[in-house]
């Protein structure tokens, strides 16, 4: 399958009194004729869809516009709220909108919703994980040892039921935010007076 993936799209966005829609809208024009010319099977929209929590009308209406448009040509969707959306607006008719093969995960409820796409090499398993604070995951998981964000993650994660046995191994997830398995190595640090590195 052939996943295209978009993030921080920012819809609404305006930066003193300029308003980015309309360069917005034609730069996710562009993303559906690339849909259509590599065949994509799947677009992950990997958080902050709108610039802000309450997005404008227009914002609303353009990314309405490009769920249809993809929905029409048969494109999945894959969308995870980021920090700069509101979880739960993005919510609003989520279960509708599964039903035309748009899944969106707005809060974190308890559980990760698991999506799995058909695909011609066998079925393609996607976990959708939003963007998660540790208090949230703390209310809805309380036995959960969470004292950050990246604690946080890790017991999101946890949720997820073990993986079926696949022919070959296949899945996808669209986080909004680094996912890692172990810690980070240091970053290099930027000593005064002696250039990076």
């Amino acid at each position: 399958m052939r996943l295209l993936h978009l993030a921080d799209l920012h819809l609404g966005k305006r930066v003193n009194g300029f308003d980015f829609l309309p360069d917005q809208r034609a730069v996710l024009e562009q993303v559906l004729a690339l849909c259509a010319e590599h065949r994509v099977g799947a677009v992950a929209l990997a958080g902050d869809l709108y610039d802000a929590p309450v997005p404008p009308a227009a914002a609303v209406l353009t990314l309405d516009w490009f769920l249809s448009e993809l929905a029409g040509r048969g494109v999945a969707v894959l969308a995870v709220s980021g920090n700069h959306d509101s979880a739960e607006r993005l919510d609003y008719a989520a279960g509708l909108l599964a039903r035309q093969g748009v899944y969106i995960a707005g809060r974190f409820t308890g559980r990760l919703p698991v999506v799995e796409l058909p695909d011609p090499d066998g079925p393609v398993e996607c976990c959708l994980l939003p963007f998660v604070r540790a208090a949230t995951v703390r209310h809805c998981l309380p036995d959960a040892p969470v004292t950050d964000y990246d604690s946080a993650v890790a017991a999101a994660l946890a949720t997820l039921p073990p993986r079926r046995p696949r022919r070959r191994p296949g899945g996808v997830g669209p986080p909004h935010g680094g996912v890692l398995k172990k810690k980070a190595p240091p970053r290099p640090q930027h000593k005064p007076g002696r250039g990076a590195g």
